[in-house]
């Protein structure tokens, strides 16, 4: 794995695990006891610090055990979304891709994947000539137009796996 995968990974995985943490109230209530904002400071010229207030953000998440597990997943599909963002992202920029249908199956199938997490979690596929794009077991098709990325066509903890085999492709590119 590409040591910038793993620390997106990390972050991944720290934030599910405090969303998790923040739903277990007597978790919430030890950590956020004082119930004071958490600050952010700004760089800009007359702009106030940001205050997020964490206690009071914490109880919109559903309190354990859970009666509403969806609404817990759907926090953590948020994050899963991000991370594919983030990682693709900063592959196009370190590695100047120009024209993503250039580059091999895998790194075609992660523009598309980007493109859900970014488009509210739905394929939008526009020409099957550059279809079908496969990865493992999965087949993306014309017919995934319009469709989910995550529940249907891959779960959150397929994104490590799927990082890795992007990272495979990669260090072979780079090291020839």
């Amino acid at each position: 794995m590409l040591p910038i995968f793993k620390q997106y990974l990390d972050n991944f995985y720290l934030s599910i695990s405090g969303i998790w943490c923040l739903c277990i109230e007597d978790v919430r209530e030890k950590i956020l006891k004082d119930k004071k904002p958490a600050t952010l400071d700004t760089s800009l010229p007359n702009k106030e610090t940001i205050l997020v207030n964490l206690y009071e953000l914490s109880q919109k998440l559903p309190k354990a055990p859970f009666n509403n597990q969806t609404k817990v997943n759907n926090y953590i599909e948020i994050q899963g979304r991000l991370l594919i963002i983030v990682c693709f992202d900063w592959l196009k920029v370190q590695l100047g891709w120009k024209r993503i249908i250039d580059e091999p199956k895998i790194i075609q199938l992660f523009k598309h994947l980007r493109d859900a997490s970014a488009h509210d979690n739905c394929f939008y596929l526009k020409d099957e000539r550059f279809l079908p794009l496969q990865w493992q077991n999965k087949n993306l098709t014309i017919k995934d137009n319009g469709k989910p990325l995550f529940s249907r066509w891959m779960s959150l903890g397929d994104i490590e796996y799927f990082l890795e085999d992007v990272s495979i492709e990669v260090k072979s590119r780079i090291n020839h």
